[in-house]
């Protein structure tokens, strides 16, 4: 991967990462209710989770290219699908306010975290659509590139999900419940799923 790659992953999953969902916002309400530390273990196990999906795309990517010559194409296309799929969900909610109803406690957050990640099949699948475009599965060694990604999507979410746990701690709560916040965030999302199908389907 050329830098030009990285570096286009890193602020296509950055903005992906601050995109209302039901991880971040869980993260908000716990650090909200239970403070930062309290919402870092939840990120930690978040993160977790998402070196099992890794593990499960290399050995399923693999599994698929190496069976079928048409392998690389049905995954082409179906991550096309899925991304203007995530971009037209995405237009329809581009107005939801951000809730940010208390939650009961839980006794390990962590785990709650790993299990939430784990657990959720939309986390699969956008990770079967969204990596392939980045690690070009036409070259040897896709099976490492797309092991890097997995790392680098991880350094994203604990930075980006920090971040938004930290906001929260400080009391921010009326600038992440803006309306503006969520429109601008859930556009630049829009845009992404867009951009990334269109260049899956023009390489």
């Amino acid at each position: 991967m050329s830098l030009t790659e990285i570096l286009s992953f890193i602020v296509a999953s950055t903005i992906l990462a601050f995109t209302p969902g039901p991880d971040n916002i869980f993260v908000i309400v716990t650090s909200l209710g239970n403070g930062f530390k309290t919402a870092f273990k939840f990120i930690l196990g978040l993160c977790s989770g998402i070196i099992l999906h890794t593990a499960l795309i290399v050995i399923g990517v693999s599994a698929v290219v190496s069976q079928s010559e048409y392998g690389l194409s049905v995954l082409k296309y179906f991550a096309i699908a899925y991304l203007l799929f995530l971009a037209y969900k995405t237009f329809i909610h581009r107005n939801d306010p951000i809730q940010l109803n208390q939650q009961s406690k839980v006794d390990n957050y962590f785990i709650r975290g790993f299990i939430m990640n784990i657990s959720n099949p939309k986390v699969l699948m956008f990770f079967l659509a969204f990596f392939p475009q980045f690690a070009n599965m036409s070259q040897p060694d896709f099976q490492l590139r797309l092991a890097v990604l997995g790392l680098l999507f991880i350094a994203v979410t604990l930075v980006v999900f920090s971040s938004i746990a930290w906001l929260a701690a400080k009391g921010s709560r009326k600038f992440i419940e803006n309306h503006i916040y969520s429109l601008v965030i859930n556009w630049l999302a829009i845009i992404v799923f867009i951009v990334v199908s269109l260049l899956l389907l023009f390489n």
